[in-house]
């Protein structure tokens, strides 16, 4: 049995190539199933995420590896690209450890990013599901997740946000303790805007408003995270009545100016735009906190080096994980070669147990029986290691007649 990934990820195959040997998830137990089916192949999980698709899998004899790239370039449909040109393969330790790094983030695009694990614990799932696991894998699996979870809680690896709308949210946190009683205004629709709203919406404030100078878009992004929308012109009234304001929009003008926020209520402002549309007379009034791209840059930049540090503890707890991995498959080698002989032993056992019950059935004396049947046993257990280290005494493999002497606690005084 031999243990192997296939992968295509953002390192080696651009989008448009991503794309076109993706598997997606909405049919993927439909592929492990057809791919369990495949000549050679005993176990298999697929991860499939928009930045890489993976095959990992447990096959009879290493020749079976064309039957899975086979079946991958079927599954395409695309004869105009040829998988192999694209394609990462990896062996034994090395599928481990990669998958390991994986669930830890340290192959992410974005260093120590999270949501990998669940993407694999999904993946996981699917495959147990559609019993496509085994032994092998669901042990590998298992000391995945065992050391993402000590890496997540012995480093700061995945706590550090290095995205402009995660930053944002992240200040947004710490200008409030809470959100239930709080309004957050997001100027702009954009894909900026997108991202950012959809994390402030996981804040669940009392209200989420979109405002944009097409209404249109404000109201479609609205609906997907039950906010309010807005358009443009009436931006001063909302920015009075708002805790929060984040702005993400292309504009060479103000936007939020200072004679829209009149109150002396505390508010937060932070400016993802670009030149910036918040009046620099903002950065002069005790009652805002502002946030431009140039503060959140400078926070991203930190927690991009406080990343890089967590990354470095996190390839020491990896490098145990693997340790203690590589040591339990080896245990588990021997188990079962331990049980083999085991059961060989007590088959040879029975059956001249069987001859000497007959025997005493038909009145011979039971001493003899004993005897014999002592005689037979022993005679039949040591017949084939007798002729392997005949065969080693004569093609002088001294290494191996030392073996027997240490397993079976010999001293022959020589």
């Amino acid at each position: 049995m031999t243990l192997v990934s296939l992968a295509i990820d953002y390192k080696k195959a651009s989008l448009d190539v991503r794309g076109a040997f993706t598997l997606d998830n909405e049919r993927l137990g439909q592929h492990l199933k057809t791919l369990k089916e495949q000549h050679g192949v005993e176990q298999c999980l697929i991860l499939s995420t928009c930045n890489r698709t993976e095959i990992y899998a447990v096959i009879s004899e290493l020749k079976h590896l064309d039957h899975v790239i086979n079946w991958w370039q079927q599954s395409a449909k695309r004869n105009d690209l040829d998988l192999k040109n694209f394609l990462i393969v990896r062996q034994g330790t090395h599928v481990a450890h990669h998958l390991m790094r994986l669930s830890c983030g340290l192959e992410s695009m974005v260093l120590g990013e999270p949501q990998i694990l669940g993407q694999i614990k999904y993946a996981y799932a699917e495959a147990l599901a559609n019993n496509t696991l085994g032994g092998d894998l669901n042990r590998l699996m298992q000391k995945v997740f065992s050391v993402a979870k000590r890496v997540r809680f012995h480093t700061n690896i995945g706590q550090c946000p290095v995205s402009v709308a995660f930053s944002a949210v992240t200040l947004a946190k710490q200008s409030l303790s809470h959100f239930e009683d709080k309004t957050i205004l997001v100027i702009g629709a954009g894909s900026t805007a997108m991202l950012v709203t959809k994390h402030l919406a996981s804040l669940t404030p009392k209200r989420l408003i979109i405002v944009n100078r097409t209404l249109e878009k404000a109201q479609q992004l609205a609906t997907e995270h039950h906010a309010e929308a807005f358009s443009l012109s009436v931006l001063s009234g909302l920015a009075e009545q708002a805790d929060i304001i984040v702005s993400a929009v292309n504009s060479r003008e103000l936007i939020l100016t200072a004679d829209m926020l009149t109150n002396t209520n505390p508010k937060t402002l932070i400016d993802l735009s670009v030149p910036r549309v918040t009046d620099p007379l903002f950065d002069q009034m005790d009652n805002i906190t502002i946030y431009c791209v140039d503060d959140i840059q400078g926070l991203i930049q930190n927690n991009k080096t406080l990343r890089e540090k967590a990354a470095l503890r996190a390839e020491k707890w990896i490098e145990k994980g693997l340790d203690d991995y590589i040591n339990q498959e080896k245990a588990i080698l021997s188990d079962n070669t331990i049980k083999a002989m085991r059961n060989q032993t007590k088959d040879m056992i029975d059956d001249e147990l069987n001859r000497c019950l007959k025997r005493l059935e038909n009145g011979e004396d039971p001493k003899m029986v004993l005897a014999r049947f002592a005689h037979n046993v022993k005679n039949k257990w040591l017949h084939t290691p007798s002729v392997s280290l005949r065969n080693a005494a004569v093609e002088g493999r001294n290494d191996m007649l030392n073996l027997a002497e240490e397993i079976f606690g010999l001293n022959t005084g020589l």
